[in-house]
C-alpha cells in the first residue's frame, strides 16, 4: 500500500481504518533510532545531489511541458478507484477475474477521461500524458491498451489504404471496436514465414475465406483475443486463384459488438493463468471457413481487385513493418520496469542500514558498483528512444509511409530495434534481480512490487521476437554491412545515422593491432575501443562463415551484435551531451562515462579474442570504472528521483519518498485479509493435531 488508507477513496476505507487503528493500538510501535534515522538519511541522500533533480526530471519527460503534464495526470488518476485500486484493497490481492474486469475498467474509465471537456480544453499533451501515466501505473492495462492502440491502429496506420483508414480509423480512435494483434500462432510463435492460418479468395462471392488447417494454426498469446477484442488483425498466408502469394494483413470480426458473443465460425478463448500481467486477457483463435470481404485485406502496398488481379507489395518485407515499432515499444516498457525496480531498491538502500559501522547498505562497493551502471544505462536507453522514434518517423512519415524509404532503412531499423531488445532485455533482467538483492527479503513481498515486476518482466524477453534470434538476425545483417564495405566499398546512404557507421573506417580499425588509449582513457578512447573490437569481431567470424556452419558460430554472433547496441547507446550519448553546456551536461557526461566503461569491461572478452586489449589496460579500465562508479554513490537518489515516480505508481512501501517505511510496511501487511485472526481450516487441520 503507498496511498494512506485515510486518504483513500474507497467505500470501504474509513471503516478499514477505524480497524487499523484499533490492532495498532494493541501494537508497540515506539519509533527506534533506525526508524528515525531512515527519514533523515534519505534526505541527506536528497540533499547531496549536485545537480538540479528538476531540470533532469523535464530531460527524463522529454521536455519541461510534458513533465508539468504528466504531473497533472499523476493527481488525476490517484484518487480515482476505477483507474488506481484504493485501499484497503490491494492490487497484489486481486484474482485472475478481477484482474481482468479491473484492467478493461481503467480502459473504459481513461476513454471517458479523454472525452471530458475539462480535459480535452488542455489539448492532446494531457490526453497522452494521462495514458501513460496509467501505463506506468499498471502493466496489464499498458500491454492491453497497447495492443489496441500501438499494435492493432500502427498495422492500420502502415498498411491500410487511405480508404480503409478513412473506414476504421475512427472506430479505433473511439473505441466502437476494440483491436488485438493475431500473428503468433501455437506451433510457430512469431516465425511468420511458417505462418499456417490461410486466407483463399473466393472470386465468386467477392470474399476471402479464413481458415486454421491445423492445430499448430491457432492463433495463441494473442492479447485481447480472450475476453475483449471485437476484431483482429490478422496475418495469414494468402492464396488467389489457388497461387500462395505470400503473406497479408486482414481485418476480421470476432465477435459481435453489442453482444460480445463471437461470430459464426469463430472459435477463442482465453489461455488462462499466466506469470504476470493478470489482467491482459491473452487469448487463443481459430478460423473455420470465416468470410470477409476482400476489402478487408489491407492495400496500401498489396492490391487485389475485383477480377482476382492480385498487385503485390514492393518488397515482402513491407509486411513485417508493424514488428519494428512494436520492437520499440517493448525497449520503452522495459525501462519504465526497470526505471521503477531501481527507484525502489535505491531507496531502501539508503535508509536501510547493517554492518559493523552501522552504514547504510548503499556505501559498500557491492551494492553501489551494481546499482549505478543500471542507473547509467536507463539514462542511455531513454536518451537513446527520442533518437530511435526520431529515425522512425523517418519511415513513416506520420502515417505517409513511402515503401521505397522503408525498404532502404529497413535493415538498418530492424538490426537497432532487435539488438537493443535483446541488450535491454539481457541487462534488465539482471537489473531486476540486482535489485531484489539489494532489498534482501522485503523483496520477496508481494507488497513491495519487485517481484511484480519480475513477473510482469519475463514476457518482454520473448515478446515481438525471442533475444536470440533478434541478435543472430542483427549480426547477419552487420556482416553484410561489413562485407559490402571491405569487398565494394559499399555502405547504405540513409537519411539518419546509422547505427553501424562506424564501419566507415573498417579499413582503419583492422589495420590497428592494439588500442592506444589517451592517458586519462577519454571516453573517445573507450568509443574507438568498442568500435574496433566490433569490427573486428565481425570481420573474424566472417571469415569463420567461410568454412564454418552458421549455427556453430551463433554464441559468437549474438555476443557482437549485443555489444553493437552498449556501442550504440554510448555513441548516440556522446553525441548529444559531449559539448552540452546545460545545467544538467556534468551528470549526464558522467552516466555516460560509467556506460562505456561498463560496455568496455562487459565485452572486454571481445576484445582479448582479437588480441587487441591487454589484461594490464583492462585493469586501468576496471580501476577507473570503480572510481567513477564511487564518485557517483551519491547521486543515486536524485538520479532516481528524477524518474519522478509518485509513491502509488512504485506501490512499494520500502520505497516511500519521505523515507519513513517501516510503519507503511507494517500498515499494508495489517490491512491484508484474514491477516490476523484464526484460519478457517484450524478446526479441520489445526485442532486435531494440536488438541487431539
Amino acid at each position: 500500500m503507498t496511498i494512506p488508507v485515510q486518504q483513500s477513496t474507497d467505500a470501504k476505507a474509513r471503516a478499514a481504518a477505524a480497524r487499523l487503528a484499533q490492532i495498532k493500538a494493541q501494537l508497540n510501535l515506539t519509533p527506534s533510532a533506525m526508524s528515525l534515522q531512515a527519514p533523515r538519511d534519505m534526505a541527506a541522500e536528497r540533499a547531496a545531489a549536485d545537480f538540479d533533480v528538476q531540470l533532469l526530471s523535464y530531460f527524463w519527460a522529454g521536455g519541461e511541458r510534458p513533465f508539468r503534464f504528466l504531473q497533472q495526470a499523476y493527481r488525476i488518476i490517484k484518487g480515482d478507484p476505477e483507474i488506481v485500486v484504493q485501499p484497503p484493497r490491494n492490487v497484489n490481492e486481486l484474482t485472475r477475474p478481477e484482474a481482468r474486469e479491473f484492467t478493461m475498467g481503467q480502459i473504459f474509465r481513461v476513454s471517458r477521461l479523454l472525452q471530458d471537456p475539462v480535459i480535452r480544453s488542455q489539448g492532446k499533451e494531457l490526453e497522452d500524458a494521462l495514458m501513460l501515466a496509467v501505463t506506468q501505473y499498471s502493466e496489464s492495462y499498458s500491454m492491453r491498451f497497447g495492443v489496441h492502440k500501438a499494435l492493432f491502429r500502427n498495422v492500420l496506420l502502415m498498411l491500410a489504404s487511405e480508404e480503409q483508414q478513412r473506414e476504421w480509423l475512427p472506430l479505433v480512435e473511439t473505441y466502437q471496436i476494440l483491436g488485438c494483434f493475431a500473428m503468433t500462432e501455437l506451433g510457430h510463435s512469431s516465425a511468420l514465414r511458417d505462418m499456417e492460418t490461410t486466407a483463399r479468395y473466393d472470386p465468386t462471392r467477392d470474399e476471402f475465406v479464413i481458415d486454421s488447417p491445423t492445430i499448430t494454426a491457432t492463433k495463441w498469446w494473442i492479447g485481447m483475443a480472450g475476453q475483449t477484442a471485437t476484431h483482429t488483425m490478422l496475418i495469414a498466408q494468402t492464396y488467389i486463384n489457388d497461387k500462395h502469394v505470400g503473406l497479408n494483413w486482414f481485418i476480421v470480426q470476432l465477435r459481435d459488438r453489442s453482444t460480445g458473443e463471437l461470430l459464426p465460425n469463430v472459435r477463442a478463448g482465453d489461455i488462462g493463468h499466466k506469470v504476470g500481467r493478470q489482467g491482459l486477457d491473452n487469448g487463443w483463435i481459430q478460423f473455420r471457413s470465416v468470410r470477409i470481404p476482400r476489402t478487408q485485406m489491407l492495400a496500401r502496398f498489396s492490391r487485389l481487385d475485383r477480377d482476382g488481379t492480385y498487385t503485390p507489395a514492393p518488397s515482402p518485407a513491407v509486411m513485417y513493418a508493424t514488428l519494428i515499432p512494436e520492437r520499440i515499444l517493448l525497449v520503452s516498457n522495459m525501462l519504465t520496469l526497470t526505471s521503477q525496480a531501481l527507484t525502489i531498491a535505491t531507496r531502501y538502500s539508503v535508509v536501510r542500514r547493517q554492518g559493523h559501522a552501522n552504514q547504510q547498505i548503499m556505501d559498500y562497493q557491492t551494492h553501489y558498483c551494481k546499482i549505478v551502471p543500471a542507473i547509467a544505462f536507463s539514462y542511455m536507453i531513454q536518451s537513446a528512444m527520442s533518437t530511435i522514434n526520431d529515425q522512425f518517423k523517418i519511415l513513416t512519415s506520420g502515417g505517409e509511409m513511402d515503401p521505397i524509404v522503408y525498404l532502404n532503412h529497413m535493415a538498418e531499423m530492424h538490426a537497432l530495434s532487435g539488438s537493443l531488445k535483446g541488450l535491454a532485455g539481457w541487462y534488465g533482467s539482471d537489473i531486476l534481480e540486482t535489485c531484489r538483492r539489494s532489498c534482501g527479503g522485503h523483496a520477496y513481498s508481494a507488497y513491495n512490487n519487485i517481484g511484480q515486476i519480475i513477473d510482469d518482466w519475463g514476457v518482454l524477453t520473448t515478446g515481438g521476437g525471442d533475444n536470440v534470434v533478434l541478435l543472430q538476425q542483427t549480426a547477419k545483417t552487420l556482416i553484410y554491412l561489413l562485407r559490402k564495405k571491405l569487398r565494394e566499398n559499399e555502405f547504405p546512404r540513409l537519411l539518419f545515422r546509422s547505427s553501424s557507421h562506424y564501419m566507415l573506417k573498417a579499413e582503419d580499425y583492422l589495420a590497428t593491432r592494439r588500442w592506444l588509449p589517451s592517458a586519462d582513457i577519454s571516453i573517445g578512447s573507450i568509443r574507438e575501443c568498442l568500435y574496433a573490437v566490433l569490427v573486428k569481431r565481425l570481420s573474424a567470424i566472417s571469415m569463420a562463415l567461410d568454412t564454418v556452419q552458421e549455427e556453430d558460430l551463433l554464441l559468437e554472433m549474438v555476443r557482437a551484435a549485443e555489444m553493437h547496441a552498449a556501442a550504440f547507446l554510448f555513441s548516440d550519448a556522446i553525441n548529444k551531451f559531449e559539448n552540452d553546456t546545460s545545467p544538467i551536461a556534468s551528470i549526464l557526461q558522467r552516466l555516460t562515462r560509467v556506460w562505456g566503461l561498463h560496455a568496455l569491461i562487459t565485452y572486454s572478452d571481445q576484445g582479448f579474442r582479437e588480441d587487441y586489449v591487454t589484461p594490464t589496460q583492462m585493469k586501468q579500465v576496471e580501476h577507473l570504472y570503480l572510481k567513477s562508479c564511487k564518485e557517483l554513490r551519491k547521486q543515486v537518489v536524485g538520479l532516481t528521483d528524477a524518474f519522478a515516480y509518485p509513491d502509488f505508481v512504485l506501490k512499494a512501501p520500502i520505497a516511500k519518498y519521505d523515507g519513513d517505511i517501516y510503519e507503511a510496511y507494517l500498515d499494508t501487511v495489517l490491512l491484508i485479509p484474514d491477516s490476523i485472526g484464526v484460519p478457517q481450516y484450524h478446526k479441520a487441520y489445526i485442532k486435531p493435531l494440536t488438541d487431539p
